[in-house]
């Protein structure tokens, strides 16, 4: 921290109540967004309303510091970075305040898609509709005039504000809205101004009269340079339509203004009720000129919806989803996605029919590929490009990738047939490909070259391609921005695009912002090379700056940290999703897999020294990761986060030594043989209050949760032993190597007995070898490497012999076979730890592949039951679907239903914590209220640390479905006995 910022910490101390950050790691992680950009911010500053927001307003205005608004930080043009002080509005201010029957109240930091969801139950929506509704906030909507593939009905954000909350660099707050040009101060002293000073009503009306001036003396032009034929157009300041003969609308000016004229706290909006029908029609066509030419008939039907689809998107389609490859020809060069809504079934029919009518009279009319009615084949159908446009982002060539710089050209939709003719001689006189995704009802092309990376060396070319596509969609009557914003990208081009009309911006700007404080450089900025003024550098590896924990190289760990783009998709709470449990717990930048590798990143390439690795500051950040790996497994470039963290965490367990109760909890297994034969005293004591009080303060074990009561014996110890005894011979057929783990073992025998009957019920032979040791996985979450190499070492050299033989190794905890098959070979740098992984299968991945093969049998008893099944997430890792769940319906009268819930928030130790007890119930609260809901009488789950989390506050027996297989099979009658509700308060069943 320099004596800039420590100032700035000391005189914000006791004023400024949200978190105000400053140290190396903290400003890394806000240094970059989902763009090429990179600039470090002096602060990060989160308020925690907009009382706080003020004062830090006012203190930089003091001390003539800039300041960056930022939402969700997923913009492509570097909006949201600067080099003063960044104020992330979605940390705290994201209340929906208030909704009305057509309005809503909202503050910045809201997200979009989960004010849709809330609105919905009201019949009606947000309608602007962005592509990343899952993680853009309202905030960033206003701050870009965002849109989406539906703006031909509904139009753009500024469409639907109806006032907003501003503050002005100055300090002054003002509610902005549509402005009398006649009323007299006193007049505007009226209930929507309750809570604003009268400076701040002072300052507005000082803005209005001065920019009515600016606005009247300026018609010609403005009605000149922002003609009416460009429905998106989202270069500058937009002032068509601000100025009438009675009012002046803020509002329109403000929104898209990318928070240079002033901050935003909350708006009200408008709300529209939710189509009542619509229908959409995916064609293909041979050519992409054949698409284009189509657009032109589509459009005189207007429809709610026009996409375009070149052949690279519909490539990574047909790679994605089997559907879209049965449903799009592998010669189809381009597609197009077009949606009516209408009142009726009737009146969509009759749009749909005309729309196939119109497109059979042009020499390429194209192919139907799918109409979709249903709001599940809607569902569907608009799945192509919101799930594939974002797999652009994870496209990596040997050379090149489609870079995001020159993506949000627009056009007059009368011109797009011109402009792509004229976008293909600049790519190919630049030699350069590209992919095409548009909204092409609205004009709106996002373009993509494929280029190497940039790099601030390559800036010169990246301008001179810019320069020359922006000319030709300029040539047609076009824009160089018709809905990212301009930001970093773009602003340096603007002129070019406004001649005259920038010095009218110059002087809109100089009303609202005369010291140029808020969000500098964007929108109007001097510097001519701006696009590639703050390109992210190149990272070279230096392996001789770190000694890595890991099995892999220092080119292997750069690699895993730059291969994050940016994108924020790890941001995003949709029910659908479950990345990332810490970001859904509290929505914070530092809890996204994002920041994580920004931070690992800024090591790497230099910005933050390497001795921040082992650092408290990156420690606390690794901390908020517990390696569920559904960030790798979501991510469109499945940037390896959880590895990265394991390695901070190593680099720092190594400096300052393990926490007492990640020790203790780490290497339980240690001492479960002598646990299981004290559990007569052992267990009592766990469920003592005042045992639990002394665990608590000495080790850290949370006093309220419900702990696994140690089991009698443990299951290695207790076992006949031909199962353990070496097989003779594998001439006779391989026997199936069954790895135990530390839960069946020391906690719960009758799992792994239930698994042996199962497989002997089945003809199968079993081998377990009684010098395996526990998995290790808790000892590598945490960082602690050389305990956890020591039990891989051991367990490699035990399962080994069976693995060059091709016996399978079957895991009955999905934790476990995520890590022998994952974790372990970037453990141990040892051949014959691969052999070992490449053998690992969970037992319900095993039992699937036998009754695929028609060997397993399934002669099941009834079971009159309905379960509630979990999937957990290392079962999701591993990629098997739910094979025991679809296992347990064919059993008869026995009925299983899908928690929709995310992370159970258990991950083993992190869990059983005080520390982090609190946000394990928060991650885990939706799966905990619903094993509390009536309708259903047990839990089913393969993991042991989501059943802890499922009997939490549940009385209901959660129970893995292996067990309620063997019960059906007859094998183990005891197990009705675990069907009783549990009442005990400290332990599990």
């Amino acid at each position: 921290m320099d004596t800039r910022q420590a100032r700035l910490v000391e005189d914000l101390a006791g004023l400024f109540r949200g978190e105000l950050r400053c140290d190396a790691v903290s400003t890394a992680l806000y240094a970059s967004d989902g763009s090429l950009h990179q600039i470090t911010p002096l602060a990060v500053a989160c308020p925690l309303d907009r009382e706080d927001l003020l004062t830090l307003v006012k203190y930089a205005a003091s001390e003539q510091l800039p300041l960056v608004a930022r939402g969700a930080g997923t913009s492509v043009g570097g909006e949201a970075l600067g080099a003063g002080i960044v104020v992330d509005f979605s940390r705290h201010m994201h209340a929906i305040e208030e909704i009305g029957e057509q309005t809503v109240r909202v503050q910045a930091g809201v997200v979009h898609s989960r004010l849709n969801r809330v609105l919905a139950q009201t019949g009606r929506c947000f309608a602007p509709d962005p592509s990343n509704t899952a993680t853009t906030t309202i905030g960033s909507m206003l701050a870009l005039d965002a849109a989406g593939s539906h703006s031909p009905r509904v139009g753009s954000t500024r469409d639907h504000v109806i006032s907003l909350d501003a503050i002005l660099a100055s300090g002054a707050s003002f509610n902005a809205e549509v402005e009398s040009l006649d009323a007299p101060l006193s007049s505007i002293e009226s209930p929507s101004h309750a809570g604003f000073s009268a400076s701040g009503l002072l300052a507005k009306r000082d803005v209005v009269n001065r920019l009515a001036a600016v606005l009247a003396r300026h018609a010609d032009l403005i009605a000149l340079r922002q003609p009416a034929n460009l429905p998106r157009n989202r270069a500058g300041y937009f002032l068509r339509g601000v100025l009438t003969t009675m009012h002046l609308h803020l509002p329109r000016l403000l929104v898209g203004s990318e928070g240079t004229l002033a901050l935003f706290t909350s708006a009200v909006l408008k709300t529209t009720p939710l189509p009542a029908h619509r229908g959409a029609m995916l064609i293909s066509f041979g050519s992409l000129d054949g698409a284009v030419r189509a657009v032109g008939r589509i459009v005189e039907d207007g429809p709610s919806a026009c996409d375009l689809l070149d052949r690279r998107l519909l490539t990574l389609a047909r790679d994605t989803d089997p559907r879209f490859e049965r449903l799009l020809p592998a010669a189809a060069e381009a597609a197009l996605l077009v949606e009516h809504v209408g009142f009726s079934e009737n009146e969509i029919a009759g749009k749909l029919t005309s729309l196939a009518r119109r497109l059979g009279e042009l020499p390429d009319s194209g192919a139907t590929a799918f109409v979709a009615r249903t709001p599940e084949e809607l569902e569907f159908l608009w799945s192509l490009p919101h799930r594939v446009v974002p797999l652009l982002n994870g496209v990596r060539g040997p050379s090149s990738s489609p870079v995001p710089f020159v993506e949000d050209i627009s056009v007059p939709p009368a011109a797009l047939e011109e402009f792509v003719v004229r976008m293909r001689r600049v790519l190919q006189r630049h030699e350069v490909t590209a992919s095409l995704y548009s909204h092409a009802a609205s004009g709106q092309l996002h373009i993509r070259p494929f280029l190497p990376l940039p790099t601030p060396r390559d800036g010169p070319r990246l301008e001179a391609l810019a320069r020359d596509l922006y000319h030709a969609a300029l040539s047609v009557g076009g824009s160089i921005s018709g809905e990212h914003g301009l930001g970093l990208s773009r602003t340096a081009f603007l002129r070019s695009q406004y001649g005259e009309l920038y010095r009218v911006f110059q002087e809109i700007k100089e009303i609202f912002d005369p010291h140029n404080l808020l969000n500098p450089g964007k929108v109007l900025s001097d510097d001519p090379h701006l696009t590639v003024r703050h390109l992210r550098p190149a990272v070279e590896p230096q392996p001789d700056l770190y000694d890595l924990q890991l099995n892999w190289s220092a080119t292997e760990f750069a690699t895993a940290a730059t291969a994050c783009h940016g994108c924020g998709g790890c941001r995003t709470q949709e029910p659908s999703l479950r990345m990332c449990p810490f970001f859904r717990a509290e929505s914070s930048e530092d809890r996204t897999p994002r920041a994580k590798a920004n931070a690992v990143r800024a090591i790497v390439d230099g910005r933050v020294s390497v001795h921040e690795l082992s650092s408290p500051d990156l420690g606390q950040l690794a901390k908020k990761c517990f390696n569920c790996g559904q960030c790798r497994l979501e991510c469109v470039n499945h940037v390896d986060v959880p590895h990265l963290m394991i390695e901070a965490k190593a680099q720092h367990l190594a400096t300052h030594g393990p926490a007492t109760s990640d020790w203790f909890l780490a290497r339980v297994h240690t001492w479960g043989e002598w646990l299981c034969r004290a559990s007569w005293l052992v267990n009592p004591l766990l469920a003592s209050g005042s045992s639990r009080w002394l665990l608590e303060r000495v080790v850290g074990v949370a006093a309220e949760r419900r702990l696994p009561p140690f089991a009698g014996r443990s299951f290695l110890s207790s076992i006949p032993r031909a199962w353990t005894a070496p097989p003779v011979t594998m001439k006779g057929g391989q026997p199936v190597v069954y790895f135990v783990d530390h839960f069946a073992n020391y906690h719960d025998p009758e799992l792994a007995f239930a698994f042996a009957r199962i497989l002997d019920h089945n003809g199968q032979t079993l081998h377990v070898p009684h010098r395996q040791v526990s998995s290790g996985m808790a000892l590598l979450t945490m960082g602690d490497l050389d305990a956890a190499r020591g039990l891989a070492e051991q367990n490699v050299r035990v399962l080994a012999e069976f693995a060059r033989e091709g016996c399978p190794i079957v895991c009955t905890e999905p934790t476990a076979a995520v890590c022998l098959k994952y974790e372990y070979p970037r453990l141990i740098d040892h051949p014959d730890t691969q052999i070992v992984a490449d053998h690992v299968i969970e037992a319900g991945a095993f039992l699937a592949g036998l009754h695929r093969a028609g060997t397993l049998r399934t002669d099941f008893s009834e079971l009159p039951l309905t379960a509630t099944y979990h999937t957990p997430c290392h079962l999701k890792v591993l990629g098997h679907s739910t094979p025991l769940a679809d296992l347990c319906r064919l059993i008869p009268r026995f009925e299983t239903q899908r928690a929709g819930a995310g992370c159970s928030g258990m991950a083993g130790p992190f869990g059983l914590t005080k520390e982090n007890f609190a946000d394990s119930i928060e991650m885990g609260r939706e799966l905990i209220e619903l094993m509390r809901a009536p309708g259903h009488e047990l839990g089913l789950t393969e993991c042991s640390s989501c059943r802890l989390q499922m009997e939490q506050r549940s009385p209901l027996p959660t129970l893995h479905p292996l067990k309620v297989l063997a019960l059906a099979y007859g094998l183990m009658p005891e197990v009705r006995r675990r069907l009783r509700p549990n009442t005990r308060k400290r332990l599990t069943g």
